[in-house]
């Protein structure tokens, strides 16, 4: 029997499902849905990435700034919205935005607020792209509104109805010809006034009813169904109504249909031929006898045209399927998640055809592809170029290609993509061309690959296990003497505190000489030093028996509790501070004092910090003691630990750097590396949702940064930045418009060394500083210096427009990365930049 407690649903678990349900509902919709809070976006959809081509996590904490052509856009916006919001839940209006790439579109504006009223400015906005939609509508107005010039202007009588049979156009030659205006027509069913005395269908009513089969009721003998279009027919007609003593008109009505084939409406046109009719009367009269005469020929020229007619149809018929069928292939083509392409079997494998779904994929249109030679090649990941160009070359001898590779997208990342290609011959035998298909397998390959890591960790599990179980073993076992000789130490300290002086007091004669080889003397100075010894190794075998237990008990679950990370830095050097010092000289170790307590897992964390420091000692060249520094302090800003562990060894190329995080890529292969320190630690940062980074340099060293929330929940979510300092506050804009990255110091009258590094320590984030030489106070020389005395791996460009200024540094201080004359070109400074190494985060 169920009682009423167990039918209750469980708010938590129905919460998770909402919660759920909303991402789920959010990833599948197609437009670009934006939360903003005071105008800065807290969220963003994944749709924001095909809508503006910007990365979620890229647009969190801007403004809607980003969006827009301009800072008059950006305010015209605010204008016009949150005015209405504040009255009305929602709000919609069209307005001009900008991708990241610069391109500009229309969208679709849908703003709701949050709540019942405007509070804090909270709003949810959807965003959807209708710039092909407003083309297509302003090419169809002014295609309506050509169309309707040329009707109005047209000297042929012409009117227009729709599916209602309500007249749509009524041109001025109409109006001339019936001496009715357009105004008292266009809207009405009354066509027939016109050209009958009674309410009767005119032939344009008879099309849009598709009563093809009763015209011959109503024009019996006068009509004819048009050979050169669809649901067309013309006839002539004498109309007593018609002017004074009537006219001969000759008229033609046709369809209207939509692009899809539906009728819409219906077309006619009136001729006044009352003249020509008269001329072809006695015309026709006069012909008689010759058209007897020639009957035969017209006979025999009729079957030629009938049967010219019955191929014209089955021709018409033919190109019809075969639309149909080109139409049905490029709609299944173009719905396929998969990109179809065609090029030449020869030289750089030029492009011939590649499917719109590419853009939609890399961010490049089609054109790209086809225009310039080589941009395939051009943007194969330099791992895999060489590999991919040499499987093509073989593939073409064989016919078929099947290969995996990374490629290089708009946005400068790249996206494993699967290609499949082949070798057709053509019916005419002489030419051949590769067909062939892309499909993005990034997400494949990242689950692939998480799973092989997962597989991986799990071994490590295992093997850890048994590492453990052998490691509290041995440790119980050499914990035996060890208590041993902790507690008989200071035994011996206290019977040697009482034979000491009773063998002093004997004298030489009666202590019976040395003791061995040594005087009494001798043992008696340093009897004390190895007793102490003896105490001091003991607590030191104890610490590490302590630290191997808690090493074997690294991967038993538990819950989060506060650490101390002082300790645990402390730990990780009990652990492996021996085999660290064989190629490190000097270990400096910088803690803040009273560090709060972090929430978290302590041997995980340990682990961590082990993995960096065995990373340090591998770094060091052979044959050269290096320095490692490790440093912890709190980042108020962010609520959090930066633990920074930082060598001077031989530092890291770019390509590594890349892949520095990569399951399984090591650099050690040959000398047993697995390639899973760095894997593994960067999980478990993430799983205290913290962050990890590298700043390093080659030749000089590498600095790994740790950055840790103390509640252990809050997700630290950071960019690499880059700081300006200078008191010209025009240069300083005009950096920050060319760089999104820039961040400007707040610079007083005075510059004082150590609040710019005491930024630098409060913002992480910062991996590169550009300065003006001529700053005012202690000067840039000072800043340098406590700069690279603090972080001797952070860039630093220094510029000045006065000559020779990069010269009267001081002998002794360190030297800027870069020196710059004002004024340099932006992109000057762009390229110095890339060439320099950035932190990766």
């Amino acid at each position: 029997m169920h009682t009423a407690a167990s039918s209750t649903p469980n708010p938590e678990k129905t919460l998770g499902n909402l919660h759920s349900l909303m991402r789920s509902l959010l990833a599948a919709i197609p437009h670009a849905v934006i939360g903003l809070k005071d105008r800065r976006i807290v969220f963003a959809n994944p749709a924001v990435k095909t809508v503006f081509g910007w990365r979620p996590e890229e647009l969190i904490g801007q403004t809607t700034r980003i969006l827009y052509r301009s800072d008059r856009d950006y305010e015209e916006v605010a204008r016009r919205f949150y005015p209405i919001l504040a009255n009305r839940k929602t709000y919609q209006a069209e307005f001009p935005c900008r991708r990241k790439d610069q391109r500009d579109i229309t969208c679709m504006l849908s703003a709701a607020r949050v709540g019942s009223r405007l509070r804090e400015r909270m709003i949810i906005v959807t965003y959807e792209d209708i710039t092909r939609r407003q083309e297509d509508r302003e090419a169809l107005r002014e295609s309506e509104q050509f169309l309707k010039m040329i009707l109005s202007g047209s000297p042929i009588a012409t009117f227009v109805i729709g599916r209602d049979h309500r007249i749509m156009f009524w041109n001025r030659a109409l109006e001339e010809l019936t001496k009715i205006p357009a105004r008292k027509v266009v809207g009405t069913r009354q066509q027939w006034r016109a050209f009958y005395r009674s309410r009767r269908p005119c032939m344009a009513d008879l099309i849009v009813d598709q009563a093809h089969e009763t015209i011959a009721q109503w024009y019996a003998g006068t009509f004819s169904k048009s050979n050169l279009i669809e649901d067309a027919y013309e006839a002539t007609d004498h109309f007593p109504a018609l002017g004074e003593g009537g006219k001969w008109l000759r008229f033609t009505a046709a369809a209207i249909r939509n692009s899809e084939g539906q009728l819409v409406g219906a077309i006619e046109t009136l001729e006044d031929i009352t003249q020509r009719q008269s001329a072809e009367e006695a015309l026709r009269k006069a012909h008689e006898h010759l058209e007897l005469r020639v009957q035969e020929r017209t006979a025999a020229l009729a079957r030629v045209s009938d049967a010219l007619q019955a191929e014209l149809a089955e021709r018409r018929r033919a190109e019809g399927a075969l639309k149909q069928t080109t139409d049905q292939l490029s709609l299944i083509l173009e719905s396929l998640p998969i990109v179809s392409f065609t090029c030449r079997p020869r030289g750089r494998y030029p492009f011939t055809f590649v499917s719109s779904t590419i853009e939609e994929l890399t961010g490049y249109a089609p054109r790209q592809f086809l225009e310039k030679a080589g941009f395939w090649q051009d943007r194969l990941h330099p791992d895999d170029r060489s590999r991919v160009l040499a499987e093509l070359k073989a593939g073409m001898k064989s016919g078929t290609l099947h290969t995996r590779y990374r490629f290089q997208i708009a946005d400068d990342g790249y996206r494993w993509f699967s290609d499949n290609r082949r070798l057709i011959t053509l019916p005419d035998g002489a030419s051949q061309h590769i067909v062939g298909a892309w499909q993005d397998i990034t997400e494949e390959t990242r689950m692939r690959q998480e799973a092989e890591l997962r597989m991986q960790q799990m071994i490590q599990t295992h093997k850890l296990t048994a590492l453990g179980e052998v490691v509290a073993g041995v440790a119980h076992e050499i914990n035996n003497p060890v208590s041993f000789i902790a507690y008989n130490a200071p035994l011996l300290e206290e019977i040697w505190s009482v034979l000491e002086p009773l063998l002093a007091d004997l004298g030489p004669e009666r202590r019976g000489g040395n003791v061995g080889t040594l005087s009494f003397e001798e043992v008696s100075c340093n009897m004390r030093e190895i007793i102490e010894a003896l105490k001091i190794s003991s607590n030191r075998i104890s610490r590490v028996i302590s630290s191997l237990k808690d090493f074997a008990r690294a991967d038993e679950p538990a819950r989060t509790k506060p650490v101390q990370i002082s300790e645990v830095i402390q730990g990780a050097l009990t652990i492996v501070g021996a085999q660290v010092r064989k190629t490190v000289s000097r270990i400096e170790l910088a803690v803040e004092d009273n560090l709060p307590l972090l929430r978290g897992h302590f041997q995980k964390i340990e682990q961590v910090i082990t993995n960096l420091l065995i990373n340090a000692h591998q770094a060091m060249p052979p044959g050269r003691k290096g320095t490692v520094r490790i440093a912890a302090r709190h980042v108020k800003s962010l609520s959090a630990l930066a633990i920074e562990i930082e060598d001077n060894g031989r530092g890291m190329e770019r390509e590594v750097l890349s892949h520095l995080f990569d399951p399984f890529f090591t650099t050690r292969r040959d000398w047993g590396g697995t390639g899973l320190g760095l894997s593994i630690s960067y999980g478990l940062i993430r799983e205290h949702n913290g962050l990890i980074g590298v700043l390093s340099r080659p030749g000089m060293g590498s600095r790994f940064l740790i950055l840790l929330p103390l509640n252990g929940q809050s997700k630290i979510e950071l960019r690499p930045a880059m700081l300006c300092v200078d008191h010209d506050r025009g240069f300083v804009s005009r950096l920050k418009a060319n760089f999104v990255d820039a961040v400007e110091y707040p610079l007083t009258s005075d510059c004082r060394p150590g609040d710019i590094v005491a930024h630098l320590l409060e913002h992480p984030e910062i991996d590169l500083v550009l300065a003006e030489i001529d700053l005012p106070g202690e000067g840039v020389w000072a800043v340098l210096d406590q700069i690279k005395r603090r972080f001797p791996l952070l860039p630093v460009i220094l510029y000045s427009r006065r000559p020779g200024a990069g010269e009267r540094k001081p002998e002794d201080g360190p030297r800027a990365d870069f020196i710059l004359k004002k004024p340099f070109r932006i992109d000057q400074l762009q390229k110095i930049i890339r060439e320099t190494r950035r932190q990766r985060l």
